[in-house]
């Protein structure tokens, strides 16, 4: 299976302007290929197009992906942190348990779990845990108190012993904290993208890549939708376009919305201090300020104590090493046994919220063309989407589109096999069928040339697609030792020179 495939006749229909579908969705992040998946359940024909080489190449992959509830602590902390897109409203009075929003954040991440089963990805779930221990930290316990009173809700309250007891090498000067059990988990945000789009491909979908969209032109009851690819008519677009949905909107002529967008740095820590953090630990959050770190499903640990900073574009993505001194701070202030050594590498993720209403997201039938969704989401993105996919199939058979069940519909796809995780007997049979999987390319990871193979046989084009596929140069290393294997093992399955393998096919590249 291969996510940059052409059908027979594709490239020619493409050519003459008769690649036809009925359902266009613009976007191959993990909204897009959520809504892809659930239309795949139908008898309805649907294409994915993104600008990019690889799927998730936009705001997802600087998502730390907590997979949270929209009644809980998880939420409550949340709340206070994108409560500076509404300076005007206090944040003990932004949850509303009837809207969109919390609605399908609830109902999404109810979801999740099982969903994370069919398509064989690792997803935890997890305790938060929000620390506090200075008196500006006890007055923000009380907003937090009047959020979780309008939620209902009762957290466990925490001393410094019950502290340490759950968090054993946090900083003892946290002598007040609370904690939930069950209203957050985590997974990585490229594996799930991932396996819904090889899920959306085995259920009939088609994933076009590198089709930039250029035009939009509605005609009779419909749309032409020119790409770089070529020109696709059909019946309805769903716009998935993340930081760039509000120019998909404006070239179908029916824009009435605005983007602004945040960004904030992150720290990976190396798996050797992995055991140090037990739960997701939290500061007391303040209006764009956040203070969390936590486990990742690897082993290693994230840190996100870095404030939420204007950015003008979307891919503004760069480190700043202010920015990491303010992660350091607030990293080893939390976990004092934490340091700089710790640190293997740094992201930037931006987060998008629209101007028409920043606290809500976008699910809905544009007013200008009722053949023109808007799948526009803000945070949290990643909890949403099963409820949003189900929401939009739902907005599309009510403006016409026949939903009929597919009785050969499968939900489960299988996760490429983590080698070094396999018990030695199950390495011993995949070595006996392809040796290559007995060839280490990544030490730090344990990554083998089969894993890699694989990785490209399922779509993987550039460095960055071998990496979030099996993590090889995720490590402590950051491809020191194994990057230029993977470039030259591209190089080979692609039939092209090693000068030409990219790293992600957008922004800067590799230098041969």
């Amino acid at each position: 299976m291969d996510l940059y495939y052409d059908r027979p006749g594709e490239s020619e229909a493409f050519r003459n302007g008769k690649l036809e579908t009925q359902v266009l969705i613009i976007g191959a992040g993990s909204t897009g290929l959520a809504i892809a998946r659930e239309l795949s359940r139908y008898k309805v024909d649907v294409v994915v197009v993104d600008k990019h080489m690889e799927v998730c190449s936009g705001e997802v992959r600087g998502s730390h992906a907590l997979i949270y509830s929209s009644v809980g602590l998880s939420w409550a902390n949340s709340l206070i942190l994108k409560s500076i897109q509404t300076p005007d409203v206090p944040p003990s009075k932004l949850f509303h348990r009837d809207s969109l929003k919390t609605r399908l954040t609830r109902e999404g991440f109810d979801m999740f779990p099982a969903i994370a089963e069919e398509l064989d990805i690792p997803f935890t779930s997890a305790r938060r845990l929000v620390v506090a221990k200075t008196e500006d930290d006890f007055e923000g316990m009380k907003v937090l108190g009047e959020i979780w009173k309008s939620m209902d809700l009762s957290p466990e309250i925490l001393d410094q012993e019950a502290i340490t007891a759950l968090e054993p090498h946090v900083s003892k000067e946290y002598t007040r904290g609370v904690t939930q059990v069950g209203d957050v988990g985590y997974c990585y945000p490229w594996d799930y993208g991932i396996a819904l789009a090889e899920n959306v491909v085995e259920n009939g979908g088609r994933i076009i890549l590198l089709a930039e969209v250029l035009g939009i032109t509605p005609q009779n009851g419909g749309f032409t939708v020119d790409t770089a690819r070529g020109s696709i008519k059909t019946r309805f677009i769903i716009n998935a376009a993340g930081p760039y949905a509000d120019e998909i909107a404006e070239m179908a002529g029916v824009k009435d919305f605005g983007l602004t967008f945040t960004r904030s740095q992150m720290l990976i820590l190396d798996k050797s201090v992995g055991h140090l953090v037990k739960h997701v630990t939290c500061g007391v959050f303040r209006p764009g300020k956040s203070r969390l770190i936590r486990p990742t499903p690897s082993g290693n640990i994230e840190v996100l104590c870095s404030n939420y900073y204007p950015a003008t574009y979307p891919e503004e993505t760069t480190t700043k090493s202010e920015w990491l001194a303010e992660n350091l701070a607030g990293m080893t202030e939390m976990f004092p046994e934490l340091s700089k050594k710790d640190i293997i590498t740094s992201f930037t993720g931006v987060r998008v919220f629209n101007t028409r209403d920043p606290g809500e997201h976008l699910f809905e039938v544009s007013a200008g063309n009722p053949n023109f969704l808007n799948a526009v989401t803000r945070l949290p993105g990643l909890a949403i989407t099963p409820a949003a996919a189900k929401y939009m199939a739902g907005l599309l058979a009510e403006q016409g589109l026949e939903l009929t069940e597919k009785p050969d519909f499968n939900p489960r796809r299988t996760n490429i096999p983590k080698f070094s995780d396999l018990p030695d007997e199950e390495k011993e049979s995949l070595i006996a069928q392809d040796a290559k999987y007995g060839h280490i390319v990544c030490r730090c990871e344990g990554v083998t040339e089969g894993e890699i193979l694989e990785a490209i046989r399922r779509g993987a084009r550039t460095v960055a697609g071998v990496k979030y596929r099996t993590r090889a140069g995720m490590g402590r290393c950051q491809m020191d030792y194994c990057g230029t294997q993977i470039v030259e093992i591209l190089a080979r399955e692609m039939g092209i020179p090693e000068a030409q393998v990219l790293f992600k096919g957008f922004g800067p590249e590799l230098v041969h």
